[in-house]
Formats: structure tokens, C-alpha cells, sequence
């Protein structure tokens, strides 16, 4: 669709207007004004005279000029000249009368071909074929507004528009005439002939039933599958930091610390045997005086010795010789003996041998304790040498484990370390238990759907009816139908994804020129996996290859203006669809560089461009766009009104 004229009456600021875009060579258009002066109101005038907006009252409450309504005068239009392949059209739309006591206005719409004219909604849905609305955002843009491209929850909305662009319209209206027969025809007509069977109820509820546990199990499963993707992620994410941690410096720091404890113990031991080594030294240096002593002690024990058996065989004696003096015979114990040998004996002292005894117990007690007394294996000097030794090695080590935390930049946490291992073994149980779960209801789903096969032959067979065999037979045609459309749909989506992002790279390259995005961002990308409805949201790449946090840390209005815009452009691409870039605020708030740089990707496409600037927008956008300029116009007060005037 090149637009070739746009002419306004009535129309907000305008009570009328004409632009004419078909007597220039250069392929960017302008239209020049002031804040307020009504370039919005153009570019409102033209979505609203191809596709209508939000109904005629409205519209026309809207959009009425003001000075036409004082004067009475109620006709409002926007006629629009373009051309669509080698066919000229004129489209009319416009809102003649007002019914002031209903409150009701009257809209007209006529598309004019070279041969054939449309009106009322034949010239809308032909005008839907040539530009569907729903693409309007990409030719008729607002420099303030694209940017809710770039939202986090903006994914879906991207993959639908992307299949627009795609030209997926007669896939999706196939969807959508086979739901409607569907749900209109062939799922009523099947249960209208169910109900003629009163018996199948309960297996109609029970079918019901299964069902409802089949899905909620599947989107179970399904959340099960998004929530293993997330902890696959974060598993990906703990292992590469455990592996950071476990290099070989790490082992070799590691390494050097356990020997620094080892070599610790060897000293304490050391120090304890030093210790005990000169508490011994003593006892090695008086060896010779205690061997002394114990020799004189273990004589003068033998002497108490001998004294004690002196004092006890005088005691036997004695004993004896108090027996023969009573008749009796202290060897036989015969009695009534006349004599006996008169013997020299001591009188026995009962003190002096316990005096004795005691004296024997102490000396034997004193010689022990000079027995085992222990004598040091080394001198403390020895000692004393070995910790020295120890000490220099405990530097060595020390040093070289310092250097070795320098290369690394700092010591390595144990907690850290422990802290990851266990994160790692905790998400790979979670990752077992969320698949043990899919894998225990796709069981599930299994056996109910065989119980759902089950009954549905039930059900086939207490209905005994063809008719429902036909009408099964035909939803399971349709329902089969509109998953291969489904599936054709996301593998066209999913083959140009790539493409669709090498387009918009080569855009954001041309036009994020600024020093703080060039050296900030590499790119563009959309997130996740194609599969995802999620995968199209919009993602800054900055210059390390990590992802822009958009969610967190929103960019900035230019930012946003800059991804979307190499969004769309890049996605203009590869649209079936071609139209007249309508561009509203084109500057928003881009700094001078990426203006200019956006000026000279405009300066480069093919297909013309109507640029609704101010005068400092068309300054920033440099002089490669001011080469490229077709038609000129600038947009003049007139009271309360504008007017078009030609620039030459």
C-alpha cells in the first residue's frame, strides 16, 4: 500500500487539508510542526480512515473540529489515494450527519478501485486484506508508544504479530472456521444424539471427569516442565560456580594448607616432647647419683632384711623353747620330756621388728621410684632443631600459598563450596522428583484416556447409532485438522525466528549508534526456547554476551525506542505485506548520534516514509534524510486551526 494523497475535512485542527505524495523523487516525506500543531492528529486521521476506530459517536465526538461544529457544518472525511500492486485506490470515509437528540452519528465507508467499488463492510474486509489491522503498529508508528514492544509480559502478543506479518491470516481463520464447526455444529449435533440415550449420561459425565483430570494433569505436567527448565538453569549455574571453585589452584591452596596443618601437629608434638625433655634432663644429668643411692638403699634394705629374719627366728625359737618347758615336744608333741638343751637366744622385740618392717617398706618404696625413672632418647636440643626445621617448612608453604591466592584474588570459602555442592544435589533431587511426577501422571493420562476409549465405545454401543459414528469421526478430522494447522504455524514462527533476529541485529546496528550503546550493547535477541510462548519477548544483549535484566532494570525511553524499532523494521522484512511507513515522534527521546543514525537508515529503505517530525527532530535526523526528502510540508496556526503548507 504506497499512499499517494491524504486529504482531511473537519478532522480535529484541520478544516481542510491535503497532502500530496506523488510529485517528488525522494522517498521520505515530511510533515514539519510545533508541538500541538497536529501532526498526531494526521496520523490519527489516517488509521481512522482505513480502519475506523472506535465507532462513529465516538469518533465523531473525538475528532469533530471545532469551529465545524460551531458552524454548523457536520460533515467530517479522511480520503485516502494509494496504490496496492498495479491497482489504484480511493479510499472514502466519512461521517456526514449528526443526530444531536440521539446523540447518534452516521458513518460511511467506500474503497474505489480501478474497476470495481466496495462500501460498507466489503470495503473494510478488503481493505483488512491489503493491511490487516492488526499489523497497523508496524507501518503507523508513535515514537512515544512502540516501546510496549520490549514488556516482560509483551511475548505472546510479538509471536501473534510476527504470524500476522507472516501472513498466517488464512492458517489462523482455517483454526477459527474449524473451532466455530466445532463448537456450533459438530460437538452440539453430537450431543444432541447422546442425550436420546439416557444411559450414557453418567458415561457422559464420567468422560467429562476424566477429562478435566487429563488437563489439570497436563498443565501440572506442564508447570512441572517449566519449573524443571527454571531449576535446570539454576543447576547449570551452580555447577559452572563449583567448577570455578574446584580448578587446580584451588586443590593445589587447599593442598598447601593441609600441609601447613600437619606440619602444625608436628610442631605442637614437638614442643610437647621438648617439654618433657628438659622436665627429664634432670634425671640424666643426676643418673650417676641415683644409681648411687639406689645401690646404697638396696644394701641398706638387705641389712633391715637380715636384722627382720634375726628377730623372727629368735621369735620361733622362743616359741619353741615355751613349749618344751611345758612338757610338751615342739617337733613330735610329745609330752612329759625331762630336759632340753638350754639355747643362746635374743629376746624377741615385738616394736623394733615393726620398726624394722617399715623401715624396709619405705627403703623398698624409694628404691621403685629410682627404678623408674626414665631417661629423654634426646637432648632438648634435638628438639629444639626439629621445630626450627618444621617452622622454616610452615614459611615455605605459607609464602607459596599466598602467591597462589594473589593469581587467584582471594581465598577460596569452604562454606561456598559446601553451599553449591548441596545446592546442586538438592535441585538434582528436585529435577528427579518433578520428572517422577511427569512420568507418574503421563501414566495417568494413559490409563484415564484408555478409560476414556473405554467408555466412549460404551457409550457407542448403547447409542447404536451411525449418525454418531459420522459425527465422531468428523471431529476427530477437525480436531486433528486444527492441530497440524497449530503445528504448521509454530514451525513457520520457529524456521524464521533466526532470520527475523538477524534483520533486527543489522537494524539495531545502524541505528544505535551513540557511543554509550555501541560500547554497552552487542544486540538484540528473543528469550528462551523457541517453543515457548514466552520466547519472544524482546532482550537487550549487552557487550559481555550476558542478558539485559529488562524485568529488574528497565531500559530507558531510548533504549526501548531502539529495540523496538529494530524489532519492527527488521520484522518488515520478511512481511507479506507493504505499506507507506507512517512515523509519528520519530525522535522520542533518542539522543543526537542515534538520531542521526536513525536518519540514515530512513535515507536507505525502499519503501516510502511519511515522517511527522518537529523542526528539531528533522535537524537531529541529519543531512542524509534532508537528500532523500520528497514532499514537504509544513504545518501552520491558523487560529484555533492548522494549515498545510508546501515547503519547496
Amino acid at each position: 500500500m504506497k499512499i499517494l494523497s491524504i486529504r482531511v475535512v473537519n478532522f480535529r485542527p484541520y478544516r481542510e487539508a491535503e497532502i500530496d505524495l506523488t510529485d517528488r523523487d525522494g522517498s521520505v516525506h515530511i510533515i514539519e510542526g510545533d508541538q500541538g500543531g497536529g501532526k498526531t492528529s494526521l496520523h490519527t486521521a489516517i488509521q481512522w480512515g482505513l480502519y475506523g476506530g472506535a465507532g462513529p459517536k465516538s469518533n465523531y465526538t473525538k475528532h469533530w473540529n471545532e469551529r465545524a461544529k460551531q458552524a454548523g457544518e457536520e460533515d467530517m472525511s479522511v480520503r485516502i489515494k494509494f496504490k496496492e500492486g498495479s491497482r489504484n485506490y480511493t479510499l472514502i470515509r466519512e461521517i456526514d450527519r449528526f443526530n444531536q437528540n440521539q446523540q447518534r452519528a452516521h458513518e460511511d465507508i467506500t474503497l474505489i478501485g480501478d474497476t470495481e467499488t466496495y462500501s460498507g463492510e466489503e470495503a473494510q474486509d478488503r481493505i483488512e486484506e491489503i493491511l490487516p489491522e492488526e499489523l497497523k503498529r508496524f507501518f503507523f508508528l508513535d515514537g512515544e508508544r512502540i516501546q510496549d514492544l520490549i514488556e516482560e509480559d509483551a511475548g505472546e502478543k510479538v509471536k501473534r504479530e510476527i504470524e500476522t506479518v507472516l501472513k498466517h491470516r488464512t492458517i489462523i481463520n482455517s483454526q477459527d472456521d474449524l473451532e466455530d464447526l466445532l463448537e456450533d455444529r459438530l460437538i452440539p449435533r453430537r450431543n444432541r444424539i447422546e442425550e436420546e440415550a439416557k444411559k450414557r449420561d453418567d458415561i457422559l459425565d464420567e468422560i467429562s471427569g476424566l477429562r478435566e483430570e487429563i488437563r489439570e494433569l497436563r498443565e501440572q505436567n506442564e508447570e512441572d516442565r517449566e519449573e524443571i527448565q527454571d531449576t535446570k538453569s539454576a543447576l547449570e549455574e551452580n555447577r559452572k560456580e563449583l567448577e570455578e571453585l574446584n580448578d587446580e589452584t584451588i586443590e593445589r591452596i587447599n593442598d598447601l594448607e593441609s600441609d601447613k596443618t600437619s606440619l602444625q601437629s608436628d610442631k605442637v608434638k614437638e614442643l610437647s616432647d621438648l617439654k618433657e625433655s628438659w622436665e627429664e634432663l634432670r634425671y640424666q644429668i643426676l643418673a650417676d647419683e641415683i644409681n648411687e643411692t639406689k645401690s646404697d638403699i638396696i644394701e641398706e634394705i638387705k641389712g633391715y632384711e637380715d636384722s627382720l629374719a634375726d628377730i623372727e627366728r629368735n621369735e620361733v625359737i622362743t616359741g619353741l623353747i615355751e613349749d618344751a618347758k611345758q612338757g610338751k615336744c615342739p617337733i613330735c608333741g610329745t609330752e612329759g620330756i625331762d630336759h632340753i638343751e638350754q639355747h643362746d637366744t635374743e629376746e624377741y622385740d615385738r616394736e623394733e621388728s615393726e620398726e624394722l618392717t617399715e623401715k624396709v617398706v619405705e627403703l623398698r618404696e624409694m628404691r621403685d621410684r629410682l627404678e623408674s625413672v626414665s631417661y629423654p632418647d634426646h637432648y632438648p636440643v634435638d628438639h629444639q632443631t626439629e621445630i626450627d626445621r618444621i617452622n622454616e617448612e610452615i614459611g615455605e608453604k605459607t609464602d607459596k600459598r599466598e602467591e597462589l591466592l594473589d593469581e587467584l584474588g582471594g581465598v577460596p570459602d569452604d562454606s561456598e563450596q559446601d553451599t553449591l555442592e548441596n545446592n546442586i544435589k538438592e535441585l538434582e533431587d528436585k529435577i528427579r522428583d518433578l520428572e517422577g511426577d511427569i512420568e507418574d501422571r503421563e501414566e495417568k493420562i494413559q490409563q484415564k484416556e484408555q478409560n476414556i476409549r473405554t467408555l466412549e465405545s460404551k457409550r457407542e454401543e448403547n447409542a447404536s447409532n451411525q449418525e454418531l459414528q459420522k459425527v465422531n469421526k468428523k471431529i476427530d478430522a477437525a480436531q486433528t485438522a486444527i492441530e497440524k494447522l497449530n503445528t504448521i504455524r509454530n514451525i513457520h514462527v520457529q524456521e524464521k525466528r533466526e532470520k527475523i533476529k538477524s534483520e533486527m541485529n543489522q537494524v539495531f546496528e545502524q541505528v544505535a549508534q551513540s557511543e554509550f550503546m555501541s560500547q554497552r550493547y552487542e544486540g538484540l535477541d528473543f528469550r528462551g526456547d523457541p517453543t515457548d510462548e514466552d520466547s519472544y519477548v524482546l532482550q537487550l544483549i549487552e557487550s559481555d554476551g550476558e542478558t539485559k535484566d529488562m524485568a529488574n532494570h528497565e531500559p530507558s525511553a531510548g533504549e526501548s525506542q531502539l529495540t523496538a524499532l529494530s524489532f519492527i523494521f527488521g520484522l518488515n522484512k520478511y512481511a507479506r505485506y507493504s505499506s507507506t511507513i507512517v512515523f509519528d515522534t520519530v525522535a522520542g527521546r533518542l539522543d543526537l548520534t542515534n538520531s542521526q543514525a536513525q536518519g540514515e537508515f530512513f535515507s536507505k529503505l525502499e519503501d516510502p516514509l511519511l515522517l511527522l517530525v518537529t523542526d528539531s527532530e528533522l535537524r537531529d535526523l541529519g543531512e542524509a534524510v534532508k537528500k532523500e526528502i520528497g514532499a514537504h510540508y509544513r504545518i501552520k496556526p491558523d487560529g484555533k486551526d492548522s494549515q498545510l503548507e508546501r515547503v519547496n
